[in-house]
């Protein structure tokens, strides 16, 4: 089953999903077909989370500017 990611999907769930992958994918129990299947969505899904991650890190560097500004202002 892929997972089509959306604006609406989270990371926490693109996540788990990637998870089940992984073990999915570690098992060997899957045919040829259906492991490049997994593997592909697996692909996105990392993808999918490193772009939430890296907004993150950049909204977390942006809220902290204003502080070290101030900080550096003072001394």
């Amino acid at each position: 089953m892929l997972v089509l990611m959306n604006q609406k999907m989270t990371f926490e769930a693109a996540l788990a999903r990637l998870n089940e992958i992984v073990e999915k994918l570690e098992r060997g129990d899957e045919t040829l077909d259906h492991s490049l299947k997994l593997f592909e969505e697996g692909s996105a899904l990392a993808s999918f989370c490193y772009r939430k991650l890296s907004a993150a890190e950049q909204k977390i560097k942006k809220l902290s500017e204003p502080e070290e500004e101030e900080t550096d202002g003072k001394n």
